[in-house]
Order: C-alpha cells, then structure tokens, then sequence
C-alpha cells in the first residue's frame, strides 16, 4: 500500500466509525485541501476494490432507512413503513447502501498467513466463554431435524459469528 492509499484507509475509517454524514466528509475533504490529499469516497472505494478484489454490492433502501428492498420488499417500489418512494423522477434509487460480501472477506483474512498464526494462538475471553457457546460445543448439529455426527465447533477451523440486529450502517 501506499501512503496515500493508508491516508484514504483512515480517512474511510473515521467516516464509518464516528458515523460522519457523507456531506460533513466532504466538507472536511474541501476545507483542508491544501494540507493532504483525501480522495472522493467513490475513486477510494474503487481503489479498494482494486486492492482486494471485494466488490461491493450496492443495495436500494429506504430514503428514511426503514428498509433495505431484499427479500420480501426486493419488488416493492413504496416502503411499507413510511410510504416514501423508492426511486426518483428518473427511476434511480433515492438511497442505496454498499453491502461488502461476508465470504470474500473471510477468505482474504485467512489467506494471510501471520493472520491465521494470530487466530490461531489468541485466547479469546468474550463469547467463548459463555454458556450458550460451551453448551453448544456438547450438542451435535441438527439440520431440519436431522443430526450430523458431528458437534458445533468441533471442527479446528470452525468459525464463530455473533450477530446484533439492533439496525444497520449506511455509508
């Protein structure tokens, strides 16, 4: 990576994790101008697209975020919950999030060997230590009811998710 690559990696950092408004960015992009070089979201986006090879997918959603049109809402052109549109006069989306597929990153992850070296050898004191997850260890797998001769986290490279539903980012 260059510097500048690094640079904009932080700069897209501090967007998504203080929740900086797309227009509060820019704005901080124009007004110190002079003293670095941040690029647009967009060109750093396809940069680190370029440097992964992780594209991200880009998913219509509500103007109020009340819904992401997938699944059940994927032909709906009105949310259900606000009744706002979902495209403009031009039929383009009014609001669309970047998705980034769980499995590449995973994949990019493990193939970086001192990556795998650390997973391998950190004790991890949080979820493991739980009792659902030491309870799940004891179980074996049950998939529409039928029961695999195999136990949940049995496997040496089993990987386990936690997942909170309480909303999601947009950026």
């Amino acid at each position: 990576l260059t510097e500048e690559d690094r640079d904009n990696l932080r700069a897209h950092s501090l967007r998504i994790k203080s929740h900086m408004p797309r227009a509060t960015f820019n704005e901080l992009r124009s007004k110190f101008s002079h003293k670095m070089n941040i690029d647009s979201e967009y060109k750093m986006l396809k940069r680190f697209e370029g440097l992964t090879a992780i594209t991200p997918m880009k998913i219509d959603c509500c103007i109020n975020s009340c819904i992401a049109y997938t699944s059940t809402y994927r032909h709906s052109d009105i949310c259900n919950f606000c009744n706002e549109t979902r495209f403009d006069a031009q039929g383009k989306p009014r609001r669309q999030f970047s998705y980034m597929p769980l499995v590449p990153q995973l994949q990019g992850l493990f193939a970086q060997e001192e990556m795998v070296q650390t997973l391998s050898s950190t004790t991890v004191n949080d979820i493991f230590d739980g009792k659902i997850y030491q309870s799940l260890q004891d179980e074996f797998v049950l998939v529409d009811n039928v029961r695999k001769d195999y136990k949940y986290f049995s496997g040496q490279n089993d990987v386990a998710f936690s997942l909170a539903t309480d909303g999601y980012l947009l950026f």
